[in-house]
């Protein structure tokens, strides 16, 4: 999924005639790839810092959560209008949220222990209260863009610094594909087919992230790990 899954502007046209059944069941597959992956990348972290697993453990719920929402949204929507706005409207909160917890874990884990968790907290809380003194979803749309950029460049620096380009290059797709996609979601009127392109790209970009994200589970080593290697080779922690 990303920050642009849900649409900002009005259109002129009605929301029950905008998706099919297929076009929204769909958009359950990148929902998937990218709740599996942040699950994946929560792991990750706990491996190399065991303290910071359960909040990014969260964090990935909570994206999952909300990008389930909006899928459930639209597949309502596309089976018989029936619209729930709240589905919709659950999706940049849980984003803003859950990339910032999985933002703190990564960086944490990058350095090998656990950092000060508060501002990574301040950066959504002050974004809801944006959203609501204005009344409108675009401080949590920022707030989950940049966080969601944030953990794409991280894990892509992690990625280089340890010599693996190719898996650099497919966290390199992940950011490019969270910041162009939201701009072509938001257009006013968009036909089946150029909404079938968005949708199935944003499929690529989700499936390159998890294979990012598998490859991450294997570079930080657990306690055990560590030790094991300590005893190997007679140095101490």
């Amino acid at each position: 999924m990303h920050p642009g899954s849900a649409t900002l502007v009005a259109r002129s046209i009605d929301v029950c005639e905008e998706y099919t059944v297929a076009l929204a069941l769909e958009d359950f597959v990148p929902v998937m790839l990218a709740g599996v992956a942040l699950m994946i990348t929560a792991q990750a972290t706990g491996r190399r810092v065991p303290r910071v697993f359960p909040i990014a453990l969260i964090g990935a719920i909570v994206v999952t959560t909300g990008g389930l929402a909006k899928a459930t949204w639209k597949i309502l929507v596309a089976s018989g209008c029936h619209e729930y706005p709240i589905l919709e409207q659950l999706l940049f909160p849980c984003l803003a949220f859950g990339f910032s917890a999985l933002v703190w874990a990564l960086l944490s884990a990058k350095r090998g222990s656990e950092l000060t968790g508060w501002p990574f907290a301040v950066f959504p809380v002050a974004a809801a209260i944006g959203a609501l003194w204005m009344g409108h979803m675009w401080p949590l749309l920022i707030a989950a863009a940049v966080s969601a950029t944030a953990l794409g460049v991280t894990a892509a620096v992690i990625a280089f610094k340890a010599g693996r380009r190719v898996i650099g290059a497919l966290f390199v797709v992940y950011v490019l594909g969270t910041n162009i996609l939201p701009s072509l979601a938001a257009r006013p009127e968009q036909s089946v087919q150029i909404q079938w392109a968005e949708q199935l790209t944003n499929t690529a970009v989700q499936l390159c992230f998890l294979l990012g994200a598998l490859w991450l589970r294997k570079y930080f080593p657990t306690t055990a790990d560590r030790e094991s290697v300590y005893e190997t080779t007679g140095e101490t922690a």
